[in-house]
Parts: structure tokens; sequence; C-alpha cells
């Protein structure tokens, strides 16, 4: 029997981590090993991990020396898996409490599948009230985009998702390469698993199921993002034009018609500091351009 890396990247976030890791250690398919990538913590983590889970073998627990990100968190976290023998590698955020019998379900599915004829596949991700989690919604491939929501217990093609339940075929993973850790924080998902369905096609798995306890229910827009979080979108605006030019080929016409409307939501939407939002708008469109940061390989 082979086994599965599960891979988890936290920065205080303590309570929600120990959530994280009590769901998948009560796992059905019990063949894994848990990888916890901290990025420096400083809310009293690292005692509680080793406090609690010292004695199981199956968690690795690496604290990092300072914060990389959730991009530089998994291009670590991942490089370490795939340098192993590990066929799978499930990814999360450590607020995300998947079902005792999500992993399983996704080895079952993994498994009708010959290597090289996927490259992940794709949890269904709730909120806390059980609808659908907006952050982590899959976007379907063209001809399966009426489908999506309504499918069941058959597989489903889609064109990227988040990382939060995201199985990895390591054997596909393997051949493009690790997430960019340059990213540090948004798009590197989405980046990532642009670039794995170039490779071999991605799967949406209806009855796999994952609970993300984000704060809100709603999508990462800087319209809404409060104050003290503006600052990170820097980095999604500058990571948008990397994969608008690299992934999906656009044109500039087209990359700077979406940056004029994201303009018009926070013009239309937000309550404060309107400018210093299109300020960083602005701020990463012109940065993409020049920005090509380098793929890893492990």
């Amino acid at each position: 029997m082979y086994r599965v890396a599960v891979l988890v990247v936290t920065y205080n976030r303590k309570k929600l981590l120990l959530e994280n890791a009590k769901a998948i250690l009560k796992q059905t398919f019990s063949a894994f090993d848990y990888y916890i990538i901290d990025n420096n913590s400083s809310d009293g983590t690292e005692e509680t991990i080793k406090e609690l889970f010292l004695s199981d073998a199956r968690i690795h627990y690496i604290k990092l020396d300072e914060n990389i990100g959730g991009a530089g968190g998994f291009c670590y976290g991942l490089r370490l898996i795939l340098e192993k023998e590990y066929k799978y590698t499930w990814i999360m955020d450590d607020d995300a409490i998947p079902e005792p019998n999500a992993l399983e379900i996704l080895v079952q599915e993994a498994d009708k599948i010959k290597k090289d004829e996927f490259s992940y596949l794709a949890s269904k991700v709730l909120w806390t009230d059980g609808s659908i989690c907006l952050m982590n919604k899959c976007v379907p491939a063209k001809k399966e985009k009426k489908n999506l929501l309504y499918t069941q217990d058959r597989l489903t093609r889609i064109e990227h998702s988040s990382f939060v339940g995201c199985f990895v075929n390591n054997h596909i993973a393997r051949q493009v390469g690790l997430p960019i850790a340059d990213f540090f924080i948004y798009m590197d998902d989405v980046e990532y698993t642009l670039r794995l369905g170039e490779k071999a096609p991605a799967f949406y798995v209806e009855n796999s199921i994952i609970i993300h306890k984000t704060r809100v229910n709603s999508s990462a827009g800087i319209e809404w993002a409060p104050p003290e979080k503006l600052d990170r979108y820097r980095y999604a605006y500058r990571n948008r034009i990397y994969c608008y030019r690299y992934r999906w080929k656009m044109k500039w016409l087209k990359i700077t018609i979406l940056y004029m409307l994201e303009t018009w939501h926070v013009l239309r939407k937000s309550k404060s500091m309107r400018f210093k939002r299109i300020r960083i708008i602005w701020s990463g469109y012109m940065k993409g351009w020049k920005y090509n940061p380098p793929i890893l390989f492990s």
C-alpha cells in the first residue's frame, strides 16, 4: 500500500490548526503522513503541536525561520514531499476541516484513473453554513460550466481550483515544478493548478467534502477588504498579471479593461480608503508586466 502526504501551511492560527489536525487524524484512509509547515508562528503553535502530537510518527512539523507566505510555505512543503515516494499530496489551509471520509473518496477516485491521465482532483469546499465557499469555488472547464454544482457521484472536468482540498498527482507535479514561492500570497494556487492542468486534466469530486472556516463567505476582493489587510493585495494584482499573461495568454487590452473594472468596483462598493485601494490595483498592474519569477523543481 502506498502512502499519501497531507500538506498544511500555518501562521499564527493555533486553534484552527488544531481543529485541522484532529480532522486529518480521523480520516478513514489512514496511510498518510501529515506535513505542517509553520511560517514562524509566534502564538505557541510549536509548543502545542509537539505537546499533543509528538508521539504520532505520521506528523512532520517544520517551523521556518521566517514567514515566507502561503506560496512559499506550499513550495517548501511540496519540495520535501516530492523528494520522497508519495503517490499523491493533499493540500489545504490550516482552517480547513475535512470530513472523515474526504481523503478516502479522493484516493478511490484517483485509483480509477491512470497516473498520466489526471493532474489533480479537487474536493468540494463548503463554508460553515453548508453553502459553497466562494473563495474556494472550482472553475469548471468551459463545457462543464453548467454542471459543476449539480454533479452527483461523478468527476467533473475543471480549469483550476484553490489549494483547499487540492489532491495532487505527484507524478505530474514532478514534471511541472513547484508553486511559485515568490508570489508570497494570492494566486499561487490558481497559477499552480492551471500549470498542472496544462499537463493533464483535473477533476472536481462532489462527495469529498471540506469545511473551510473563513471569517466570512466571500471572494477575496479588495473592494471589501478591511484597511489592515489592504497592503497584501499588492501581491494579488501583481501575481494576477502573471497568470493572465503566462497561463491564460491574454492580450494587454483585455487585461487593462479587467483592471479598469476592478477600479470601478472599488469606486462603487468600497466604504473607505478608495484611493489607496485604487493605487494598489494599478501599482500591481505596473509591476506585473515586468514580473517573471522562476519556477523551481524539486
